[in-house]
């Protein structure tokens, strides 16, 4: 094997580990929604209580994210990343160790903690390795993650379920991460120590286009929240299997994967977030108003999940390479923390809210109203007036 071929190798395991972290750490929210039907009918609780264990785990995760960031240019990308995989496994063994909702919420705080490192471990090691003009494709690899991991999740958890019951699944999960912990500790080497004075340029002021992320990914995450209930009205709506509302979560998963990618390598190469931003938020309206029509027309459900995966599913692989652009290195943490706080503490009030409506309405309509709403204004502040996002060159 040539040298070439050895650091090929490298990168390869390199991008294989941030997607999998990425996976890891977000991969218990969507699980509670996937595997909602089973969680609902044992543990006797209402949609909004599920709702709650969601919420506990996103709100907290958001409120937790800039100490992430903060945490993640401190120590570096490896021991952020390390400490990711572990706080993942704990979340599931206590999610399969559940015999009533107090232990899925404790299990939902200590999830947050993984949730709130993912961006900011992985954006750091990103910016530590790759040069600008380096960044978008593997930036869109390891967002893609996120929807792998759904997808595989979609695919076998609620099999899983079925088989070994709820909490046996959780327990079969929770030994991924560390697996994983393991591999990444003997692959990926010690970061090198920061300059004296990075620290100092990464405590200043974040740039506009910083903050004006965090608001759109706030009303992208409060759009797509209501993904975490689909799988719900599929069963009670729709009528369909439990194993095919989990199968809706999958497509989702599966189409999101390319469409990062895609999405980030193109906004790398041109520089026009903005575009990129707004044309996703605008297939969020267009999903939403597929989920809320199928109650009419069941096949558009699956033209609302493919909409969902190449919209607001996607919109972190374009929003990451933003970040890295507009904060450097030095602040690639604290940068990512800002905007992933606004995006959990989104998709954060979204499950509780909607899960409450339902309840009280007795239907979905309201989800599906705020749904588009937000994504309408999630178009309009991503072409709003302000400075332009930085561009990458080729």
């Amino acid at each position: 094997m040539t040298t070439r071929d050895l650091v090929g190798l490298r990168r390869a395991t390199f991008t294989f580990l941030l997607a999998a972290g990425m996976a890891a750490a977000t991969f218990a929210s969507p699980s509670l929604g996937i595997l909602g039907p089973f969680i609902v009918a044992d543990l006797g609780i209402d949609r909004g209580e599920l709702g709650f264990v969601i919420a506990v785990s996103a709100i907290l995760g958001a409120v937790l994210s800039p100490v992430a960031g903060r945490v993640a240019d401190r120590v570096g990308g490896r021991r952020a990343l390390l400490g990711l995989f572990v706080a993942a496994a704990t979340t599931f063994a206590l999610f399969g160790l559940a015999r009533s909702t107090l232990l899925l919420v404790v299990g939902g705080v200590v999830g947050a903690a993984a949730q709130a490192l993912a961006n900011p471990a992985t954006n750091k090691l990103i910016a530590e390795d790759l040069p600008p003009g380096a960044r978008g494709t593997v930036t869109g690899i390891k967002q893609s993650g996120v929807q792998a991991g759904i997808f595989l999740g979609g695919v076998t958890v609620p099999s899983l379920a079925v088989a070994l019951g709820w909490r046996g699944a959780y327990v079969a999960v929770a030994a991924i991460p560390l697996v994983l912990a393991g591999v990444a500790a003997g692959v990926i080497p010690q970061g090198t120590t920061e300059p004296t004075g990075s620290r100092r340029r990464g405590g200043g002021p974040l740039p506009e286009p910083i903050l004006r992320l965090a608001v759109y990914g706030f009303l992208l995450g409060l759009s797509g929240a209501v993904t975490f209930l689909v799988p719900l009205y599929a069963v009670e709506v729709l009528g369909f299997d439990p194993r095919v509302g989990g199968a809706v979560v999958a497509l989702m998963g599966l189409v999101a994967v390319p469409g990062r990618i895609l999405w980030s390598r193109r906004a790398e190469r041109t520089g026009r977030f903005r575009e990129a931003l707004a044309a996703m938020a605008a297939l969020s309206v267009a999903a939403s108003t597929c989920f809320w029509a199928s109650s009419a027309a069941p096949w558009l459900v699956w033209v609302a999940a493919v909409a969902t995966a190449a919209g607001s599913s996607s919109w972190n692989s374009v929003g990451m390479v933003a970040v890295m652009a507009e904060a450097g290195p030095e602040a690639t943490g604290r940068a990512s923390g800002v905007v992933l706080f606004g995006f959990l503490a989104g998709l954060g009030v979204g499950p509780p809210l909607y899960g409450r409506l339902v309840d009280l309405t007795g239907g979905y309509e309201p989800m599906w109203v705020i749904s588009v709403a937000a994504a309408v204004v999630a178009v309009v502040v991503a072409l709003g007036r302000g400075r332009p996002s930085a561009r990458i060159d080729p």
